[in-house]
């Protein structure tokens, strides 16, 4: 929105004299964004929270201030930030920091300042933790005491005063006044209360049995009551979020749902503004006010994993998926698990759509909901068959042809909201042209009630651009042989597709990760190729990615870089490689402790220049103050490669990111980044915008499955070629769907849904 740091600046100081404080506060997040160390910065927005009257917002800007300055005022207005918002403990915890800095670094000349402004916060914090008492008093104070506080009240509004009737008309006796007064004093009651936070465990009997008392639900109903009676101001889901930043606009999306949207919402942000986080947010807030018993996510096949994973990371959730054997073993009793995630096309195959619409779900969720736009499918069908409480659909393109589109989906989630078809049509389709809407405004009316859409330019995120450079590399003559070996051995052998795409994934990587796959094998009576392919391997002592590597780490020793490997032989390859160049470095691995992890991390980030990492490497880490990614090799799945990128290219991240992707020609690796790259510009995308795209190719086609059967089929290199070519040209088809579609969704819903 503004060019520079100073426009900006210039723009908060505007809006904070007209008092748009949302405005102003979205400035200071974006210069904070760029100068994240910034005091004076974090003064400012903190003393705009606390004028705003947000001080939930302004506390994570004070937690920053504190860790970088810690200095004992900045940990008395901590505390009295969060007595403002009702967490007593941590309103304790601070303060008693803060007299802790007191008597390490006492300041003489203030002493008594300082003593008086620790007296009277701790009668703030009494204060405010008696006022909570009370009002859980109000909330849960039993009949009887209410009976008799009313019988007292009647009592002393019957009852004489003791005193003479001149006590009473003479003001200026104060005695006899303050006599009359403690003839009308009120008795109070004091009664103890306990006050503890929701207990899971307390509730697993309920949750895990099909039948329960009536007195335990009545419990239960009593509870969920009194929890939806506190309001949705403050998301229990905030502190139960691990490894995860979030942004102002997706909490206030959570806190819409939650309020007026009843649990059924479109989430339509734009590709890359996080609708997983929004629902994974929504999620752990009903799990954890006990608002949902079971939960069933619907998502295409290949995002099956993606989504367990996130869940299970950033929200602690664990979900069983129809991926696990568990689906394999018993497909009808699976769904009755408590969380569910599962493949669509699973869900509604004749062996399973009946066992699925037979559970009553709490919670449904489905992805990539698009692909529900047509009535007639059997998707919208099943969707609209589950028996379900609370649904989400998440879409960054809800409409793709025409309206009826939205019609269907809004049918899904709040059938008669549009009353019927031929009416929709009648009042809001364009006649001659059912892309474009009539009675625009009623249209919109009618859609804020269900839908959200946050856009880029209404929440003014702005990320640094993004340079790919791939590095195909020429093999050596015995590398050529060794991947010519294995390409011939596979091809005449009847192996299983998992063994087929590990192996030649693997050769893609480096020699040094197939060559402990095939110690691993019985070659059987053909053992002797697998023994001469791990002899040429055996040969190898630097190979041309290794060389590429170097060179390119070597070119400018001092700027940080991620080195990405999905295999821990090619890993083991690469740190012998930097140790025998000198190069220092540190590694990142999944089988890593939490500690470990940390540690690597934070010397990559202050002294060591290179990290070398598996696929999970910096899940959910700040990584912006690194912008080089190099690809050592390449996932078969796009949206892994996405996710790499990701860990640098995200909010936050001030510098130019560059990718660097060695291949080596003539391998699967080569010929998918040749159509990523070069068909469709996939690392000049939006972060997030390969999953529409690959959507569009149809539900059933996974693209892992497609380069596997395009492999399978070739009989030469020739047709190999040809027929990843004609993938490519499928590819560039897709984006352009993709493209046409986003279009027609900012030119009917524009930016009227944003928060």
């Amino acid at each position: 929105m503004y060019e520079t740091p100073q426009d900006t600046y210039n723009a908060y100081t505007k809006f904070l004299k007209k008092q748009e404080y949302k405005k102003a506060y979205r400035c200071l997040e974006k210069m904070l964004h760029e100068f994240p160390d910034d005091t004076d910065l974090l003064l400012d927005i903190v003393n705009l929270c606390l004028k705003w009257n947000k001080p939930e917002y302004g506390k994570p800007w004070m937690v920053r201030l504190a860790n970088i300055r810690s200095l004992l005022s900045d940990y008395l207005l901590l505390s009295h930030m969060e007595a403002e918002l009702d967490n007593i403990p941590q309103a304790r915890k601070y303060l008693q920091e803060a007299k802790s800095l007191h008597d390490t670094q006492p300041n003489v000349s203030l002493a008594k300042e300082f003593k008086k402004s620790f007296s009277e916060l701790k009668k703030v914090i009494d204060n405010r933790e008696q006022l909570i008492a009370w009002k859980s008093l109000q909330k849960n104070e039993p009949t009887i005491i209410r009976d008799l506080h009313k019988e007292t009240r009647k009592t002393v509004q019957t009852q004489k005063p003791a005193v003479s009737e001149k006590a009473i008309k003479n003001p200026g006796d104060v005695e006899n006044a303050n006599q009359a007064v403690q003839q009308f004093a009120i008795p109070s009651f004091s009664i103890p209360v306990k006050i503890r936070p929701f207990e899971v465990n307390l509730f697993t009997p309920f949750f895990k049995c099909d039948r329960s008392p009536l007195k335990e639900c009545q419990l239960f109903i009593d509870y969920t009551h009194l929890t939806l009676q506190g309001g949705f101001d403050e998301l229990l889901c905030l502190n139960a979020i691990r490894d995860m930043e979030n942004f102002w606009y997706q909490i206030e999306t959570v806190k819409k749902v939650l309020r007026y949207f009843h649990g059924r919402v479109l989430l339509c942000d734009e590709v890359g503004l996080g609708k997983t986080i929004e629902a994974g947010m929504l999620i752990k807030e009903y799990v954890l006010r006990g608002m949902v018993k079971n939960i069933l996510i619907l998502t295409p096949a290949s995002l099956v994993s993606q989504w367990r994973d996130e869940m299970e990371a950033k929200f602690g959730i664990r979900f069983m998926t129809t991926d696990d054997i568990e689906f394999m073993r018993d497909h009808v009793g699976f769904w009755k698990n408590r969380f569910i995630i599962a493949s669509i096309n699973t869900a509604k195959s004749s062996k399973n759509m009946p066992a699925v619409t037979e559970q009553f779900y709490d919670l449904l969720i489905v992805d990539e909901a698009h692909h529900l736009r047509n009535r007639t499918t059997i998707s919208w069908k099943l969707v609209n068959q589950i028996k379900k409480r609370f649904i989400f659909l998440l879409t960054a393109t809800p409409v793709q042809n025409n309206l009826i589109e939205l019609f269907n989906l809004i049918t899904l989630l709040k059938p008669g909201q549009f009353k019927t078809e031929r009416i929709f049509r009648q009042e809001y389709l364009q006649k001659g042209n059912p892309r474009l809407p009539a009675n625009r405004e009623k249209l919109k009316d009618l859609l804020r009630d269900v839908m959200i859409r946050n856009t880029r330019s209404a929440i003014d995120i702005k990320l640094p651009r993004r340079f790919a450079t791939t590095i195909r590399l020429e093999p050596t003559a015995v590398e050529r042989e060794i991947y010519t070996g294995i390409n011939n051995y596979l091809k005449g052998r009847n192996f299983k597709k998992p063994m087929l795409n590990l192996l030649l994934r693997e050769a893609g990587s480096s020699p040094f990760a197939l060559k402990h796959s095939l110690l691993n094998m019985d070659g059987g009576e053909n053992g002797h190729e697998i023994k001469e392919i791990v002899c040429n391997i055996d040969r190898l002592e630097d190979i041309v990615k290794g060389n590429a590597l170097k060179e390119l780490l070597l070119k400018n020793p001092d700027e940080k870089k991620i080195i990405f490997t999905q295999y821990l032989k090619s890993m083991d390859y690469i740190e012998d490689l930097l140790f025998r160049h000198r190069i220092p470095y540190e590694i990142f691995k999944g089988d890593m402790s939490s500690r470990e992890k940390d540690s690597s991390i934070a010397r990559f980030r202050s002294d060591v220049p290179v990290l070398v990492s598996t696929e999970s490497g910096g899940e959910g880490r700040n990584m912006q103050f690194c912008n080089t990614i190099i690809n050592f090799d390449l996932p078969w799945n796009p949206m892994r490669i996405e996710q790499r990128v990701g860990r640098l290219h995200r909010i936050g991240q001030t510098r130019d990111v560059f990718i660097f992707n060695l291949s080596v020609k003539e391998t699967i690796e080569d010929y998918i980044i040749e159509i990523l790259d070069t068909k469709i510009n996939m690392f000049e995308m939006v972060i997030g915008e390969i999953d529409p795209i690959l959507g569009q190719l149809g539900e059933d086609r996974d693209f892992e499955d497609v380069v596997m059967e395009i492999w399978l089929k070739s009989s030469d290199k020739e047709s190999l070629g040809e027929g990843f070519e004609q993938f490519g040209n499928d590819l560039i088809n897709a984006k352009s769907q993709y493209i046409e579609a986003k279009a027609l969704d900012d030119r009917i819903f524009g930016e009227d849904f944003e928060i």
